[in-house]
C-alpha cells in the first residue's frame, strides 16, 4: 500500500469512527458549514439549504432559518417573516412525528445573496466552535420524544412572533435566538441549552406583548 493510500485509509477510518460514535450528528459547526450550498450562481435558495440538512434531523432544519433571520440576510425585507413561517411549518411536522419534512415549492425557490450567507456563516462558525467544546449530552429527559414535541410547540409561538416583530428594528433577533438555542439543544442533546432557550422564549413573549401593547 502506498503512503498516500495508507493516509487516505486512516482518514476514512477516523471518519467512520466519528460517525459510529455519533460525533458528526452532534457537531454544530458541521451543521453550520452544511448550510453553505456548493454552487457558483451567487445565489442560495431555501430549498438548497433544506436539502443539505434534511438527513440531519429537525434540529438543523430549525437552526438554519433562525440563523438566517439573525445574520445579514435577515436585513432583507420579508426574510424574517419567511423564516418564521418555515420554522412554524417544520415545528408542526415535528409534533406530528413526520420523518420527511416538507415545505411548499414557492418557499423552496426563495433566493438570497450567497455572499451575505457566507459572511454570516463565517462569523457564526467562530461561535459554534466554542459551543462544540462545551456542549455535551445532558439532562436526557429533555431529549425525549415528548420533550421534543414540547420544544416544537414553543418554537411555533416564537416563530409566529417573528412576523409582527419584523416591523420593529432588530426585534426579530430575540425570538430567532431562542429558536437557535432550542435547535442547538436538539442537535447537541444538551438539556441545559434547551432550558436557556425556554427562558429566552419567555422573555420573547413578554417582549412581544409589551411591544405590541406599547409598553
Amino acid at each position: 500500500m502506498t503512503p498516500d493510500k495508507r493516509q487516505a485509509k486512516i482518514a476514512d477510518d477516523k471518519t467512520q469512527h466519528s460517525q459510529d460514535q455519533g460525533g458528526s450528528a452532534h457537531n454544530l459547526t458541521e451543521v453550520l458549514e452544511a448550510i453553505e450550498p456548493d454552487n457558483d450562481s451567487g445565489k442560495s435558495s431555501i430549498g438548497d439549504i433544506m436539502e443539505a440538512l434534511e438527513s440531519r434531523g429537525f434540529g438543523p432544519l430549525l437552526f438554519a432559518p433562525a440563523l438566517i433571520a439573525v445574520m445579514p440576510t435577515g436585513g432583507i425585507p420579508g426574510v424574517p417573516t419567511v423564516c418564521g413561517v418555515i420554522i412554524a411549518l417544520l415545528s408542526v411536522q415535528m409534533i406530528m412525528g413526520k420523518n420527511q419534512p416538507w415545505l411548499p415549492n414557492f418557499i423552496n425557490k426563495i433566493e438570497f445573496d450567497k455572499e451575505k450567507l457566507d459572511k454570516g456563516v463565517s462569523i457564526a462558525t467562530k461561535v459554534t466552535k466554542k459551543i462544540d467544546k462545551v456542549s455535551k449530552p445532558r439532562l436526557q429527559k429533555l431529549s425525549s420524544q415528548g420533550a421534543k414535541k414540547g420544544v416544537a410547540a414553543v418554537c411555533i409561538l416564537a416563530a409566529l412572533s417573528m412576523i409582527p416583530l419584523e416591523a420593529v428594528p432588530f426585534a426579530v433577533m430575540v425570538p430567532a435566538t431562542s429558536i437557535i438555542l432550542f435547535a442547538i439543544g436538539l442537535i447537541t442533546k444538551d438539556g441545559y441549552i434547551t432550558l436557556a432557550a425556554l427562558l429566552l422564549n419567555i422573555a420573547t413573549l413578554y417582549f412581544l406583548v409589551t411591544t405590541l401593547m406599547g409598553g
